[in-house]
């Protein structure tokens, strides 16, 4: 029996491309989104191209009872990766965002990725193996006014995989942190940030990230920073500048 691969997000860009890296390399997979119909489609061209078993489950993940009832399907499967890639910004300033989807947003980059990474980390310690990847991104490392909320909950992904990792040291079981800059994906579009000067410019695809990510995970890596200017970035500026600095060119490229 194949090992048992988990996607959030995997109806499209970084969570798709996830899909295609895992059934390259023979996983089964189970695929989580909210879009059934484009999830059918994914899962018959990936079987199409690859051979690969895959299932799929259209979910919410912002629901109540979502993650438990995604637990279910996998049962007593061997579930050996976790991608935990599902996640939305809000391109608006905490005074005029809509308060329902500052909370849906909470709910899905932050509840469910640590409910989801707690039950796979249970499953996964006490069989001695498996992996688990959660997405954040450069946001993580520097506040961000304009898109407040979002900036904070990847700030939460990158520390609570970090601290996770240090937990299963030895358990044979690792935790990667993904934090990718700037995409081409819908990212943009369904934040309401396609005019923000942080998505203009030659940006990686989906599909560049993916495999950065996978071989990353694969190799045990902890914090994966994609791209030589993210990196820079992620060590630069909340080292060498000040707060108050940060504060403004974020505010800035994000409003030109």
């Amino acid at each position: 029996m194949n090992k048992l691969a988990i996607i959030t997000g995997a109806s499209s860009g970084i969570g798709r491309e996830f899909a295609n890296q895992l059934a390259k390399d023979n996983f089964d997979l189970l695929l989580v989104s909210r879009d059934s119909k484009e999830l059918e489609n994914v899962a018959a061209e990936i079987h199409t191209d690859f051979g690969a078993k895959v299932d799929f489950i259209a979910l919410d993940l912002t629901q109540d009872g979502a993650v438990e009832k995604l637990w279910k399907k996998v049962d007593k499967r061997n579930v050996h990766t976790l991608i935990n890639n599902a996640g939305f910004g809000d391109l608006s300033t905490v005074v005029t965002a809509d308060s329902e989807k500052l909370q849906s947003m909470i709910t899905l980059n932050i509840s469910a990725l640590t409910q989801l990474s707690q039950l796979a980390a249970q499953k996964m310690k006490s069989e001695g193996t498996g992996q688990i990847l959660n997405v954040a991104s450069i946001a993580a490392f520097i506040p961000g006014p304009g898109m407040a909320t979002y900036y904070a909950t990847k700030a939460y992904v990158l520390s609570f995989s970090e601290a996770l990792s240090e937990e299963l040291k030895g358990t044979g079981v690792s935790v990667t942190v993904l934090c990718p800059g700037p995409t081409k994906t819908h990212f943009a579009e369904s934040a309401g940030a396609e005019k923000s000067g942080l998505f203009s410019g030659n940006i990686p695809t989906a599909a560049d990230v993916a495999e950065y990510g996978y071989t990353a995970m694969k190799n045990g890596k902890v914090v994966a920073v994609h791209g030589l200017k993210n990196k820079l970035s992620s060590l630069v500026m909340p080292r060498l500048l000040p707060r108050f600095v940060i504060r403004k060119i974020v505010n800035k490229l994000q409003n030109t």
